[in-house]
């Protein structure tokens, strides 16, 4: 995709020019890293490109400030850290150091990961309208890795095309995995993190899935493919595809579109006032996908694959495997790779944490960097970029 790696290649040319500098001080004696220039910020986070002095070469370093100063911010940097330290795939941000300095609440922990160019967000809004080959190629890309994760039982929760790291040669990988829990039946997730989650709404409400909303009792790795279909949706329609501002405003844009939710969906709704909000909203007819995207995607299995993934009922959405092998990407990708598991190590580590006290998180979270002097985070990194027709394995 020459063409198309060019004008993308100028879009972030322009957003470099563009760039405010920030001082992003490590506080750290002995580091190896040199800030240059902040590139992105979140509610827990602030990444800066930065330079490991001793090699020349560029990186991207997330700061996460007074990581232990709460449960929630010690559960969500050790989630992070443990899901990525044994990741090895070409479509998942790869972690290839970890540092911290002592902070006013609590420590900073620093994680050190490939530089990328931009993220989708900016490859949507910034040029012109996306070819469908690249939609394709960025969308099994987005796939790739959810089925990587999810063969472990782990959902990133937190999909949206800011988290979706692009370079020039459209080379994506998945990256942010500060909300990634196991999916376990039954869970009860904590008060405070439950209302940090449903505050965060204006970059994250457009691609919330309907259990989360609703506030059904269980949340499988299904949320994912929910998120995924509302951004592959905006790459054709160039905007938000439930383009909510409040909870309540998204679950009323959600029903108007897709149509009252069942009885079943109903019942397994906990929190009375939502489901009475929706029960007021009283019955609207399911409009036909064409219509919704506006009539901006003409193939068949294109309406076909976001119908599917966004069941309003998470147990009638397809899951990864089934979107990825869909006859949406035939066209493109005429054999399904087949890729390596994802270790269980991962899945051991990701349940340790959520019967934590917050005494027993800060202990593991300084444990877990500590342990990171040991580790070598050098195969953790795949360089390998995915091209359509590409069927080798990843």
């Amino acid at each position: 995709m020459p063409a198309t790696a060019q004008a993308f290649n100028r879009i972030l040319d322009d957003l470099a020019r563009r760039q405010l500098l920030l001082d992003f001080q490590f506080g750290a004696a002995g580091s190896s890293y040199e800030a240059i220039r902040n590139i992105g910020s979140g509610a827990f986070g602030i990444v800066c490109e930065a330079v490991e002095t001793n090699s020349g070469k560029k990186v991207a370093i997330k700061k996460i400030g007074h990581a232990s100063a709460t449960p929630t911010s010690a559960r969500r940097t050790l989630r992070e850290i443990r899901v990525l330290r044994y990741i090895a795939h070409d479509n998942i941000v790869s972690l290839r150091d970890i540092f911290r300095t002592p902070g006013n609440l609590g420590i900073n922990v620093y994680l050190v990961m490939d530089l990328m160019e931009g993220n989708l967000h900016h490859l949507i809004y910034c040029g012109g309208p996306m070819e469908d080959d690249l939609i394709s190629h960025f969308l099994y890309q987005i796939l790739r890795g959810l089925r990587y994760i999810h063969a472990a039982g782990i959902a990133h929760r937190d999909l949206k095309p800011s988290n979706l790291l692009v370079n020039g040669d459209c080379h994506l990988r998945i990256a942010d995995f500060g909300m990634a829990k196991l999916a376990m039946k039954n869970q009860v997730e904590e008060v405070e993190e439950h209302s940090f989650y449903m505050t965060q709404h204006i970059t994250t409400l457009p691609y919330r899935a309907p259990e989360l909303l609703f506030v059904m009792p269980e949340h499988s790795t299904a949320v994912d493919l929910w998120a995924v279909a509302c951004i592959f949706a905006e790459m054709i329609i160039r905007r938000e595809l439930f383009p909510g501002r409040s909870v309540s405003g998204q679950i009323k844009i959600i029903v108007t579109m897709l149509g009252a939710p069942s009885g079943k969906i109903l019942n397994q709704i906990q929190c009375d006032r939502t489901r009475r909000l929706i029960e007021n909203f009283g019955d609207h007819p399911v409009r036909p996908w064409n219509e919704i995207i506006r009539d901006k995607a003409d193939s068949i299995e294109t309406l076909d694959l976001i119908a599917k993934m966004a069941k309003m009922d998470p147990e009638e959405r397809i899951d990864v495997n089934e979107a990825i092998q869909h006859p949406y990407f035939k066209e493109y990708y005429p054999s399904v790779i087949n890729e390596q598991a994802c270790p269980f190590k991962v899945k051991m580590d990701m349940a340790a944490i959520e019967t934590l006290s917050h005494e027993g998180l800060v202990q593991a979270l300084i444990n877990d960097v500590r342990g990171a002097d040991e580790a070598d985070f050098t195969t953790h990194s795949a360089d390998v970029a995915l091209t359509p027709g590409d069927s080798s394995s990843g």
